[in-house]
């Protein structure tokens, strides 16, 4: 009786890490941002994240995870497969990119600036933005920005969201904020105060974004891609930027 205990408790452990080992474990956190990520409490509800995460389950018969991750853990929990997928990233932007997989380009970002609406003056290009404070989010880099951050040409100041940048920019406290087309846009469609910002009429920079795949990941790179293409084909990920109205790139 004893000897058949001990093997059904191995049996249900064993059963136990091979059920871990078979889910999908997806990182994503604030820095996301909505529509990419939008929470309820502290728990991931809906957004493009959740709903391509989702689709891609169903196609690859995975069972997913959503982990909150914090944008400076990002490289060290995907190297050491803390967690297994992080959607909407670029190499680029990893500083352990060649130690990761890197899926196909799933569309294009591009990144803008916003000033307050009653700021008189007239930006056209980034040496219009002399001895600003631009707020940026934390862990992120600005290649085309950097040269003159690191002259001091104009000042970065790092917040954790997009959110917490207009919030900052309402209250003066930075003179521009930087993020993307999509963040940018969505947050002044939900917003009742859009009328008090400037999206400013250039681009900081246009990029392809990718998802990063884990070393030992549960699915294959080559699964992967295969989803993705089949996505692109029927429309998939179309569908959902629409859903959330942005337009592909």
């Amino acid at each position: 009786m004893i000897i058949k205990i001990i093997v059904f408790i191995n049996l249900f452990f064993s059963y136990l890490v091979f059920a871990e080992s078979t889910k999908l474990i997806v990182g994503y956190g604030d820095h996301n941002g909505a529509p990419y990520a939008i929470e309820a409490g502290e728990q991931l509800q809906a957004g493009i994240i959740k709903d391509l995460v989702t689709e891609i389950s169903a196609e690859l018969d995975i069972d997913i995870q959503f982990e909150k991750t914090p944008r400076k853990r990002i490289e060290r929990y995907l190297e050491s497969d803390t967690i297994h997928l992080v959607l909407f990233t670029n190499p680029k932007w990893l500083s352990n990119s060649d130690k990761l997989q890197w899926s196909q380009s799933l569309f294009t970002e591009r990144d803008q600036l916003v000033v307050k609406a009653d700021n008189p003056n007239s930006y056209h290009a980034f040496k219009d933005l002399k001895h600003m404070t631009i707020g940026t989010i934390r862990g992120y880099s600005y290649p085309n920005l950097q040269p003159y951050f690191d002259k001091n040409y104009f000042t970065r100041y790092d917040v954790s969201s997009v959110d917490v940048n207009f919030i900052r920019l309402e209250l003066n406290r930075i003179d521009a904020l930087v993020d993307s087309e999509i963040l940018i846009n969505f947050h002044l469609q939900q917003s009742s105060k859009a009328n008090k910002f400037r999206v400013l009429p250039f681009h900081v920079s246009e990029h392809k974004i990718y998802a990063a795949l884990s070393p030992n990941a549960p699915i294959t790179l080559a699964d992967l891609n295969k989803t993705l293409s089949k996505f692109h084909q029927q429309g998939v990920i179309e569908a959902i930027l629409k859903k959330y109205r942005v337009s592909k790139q």
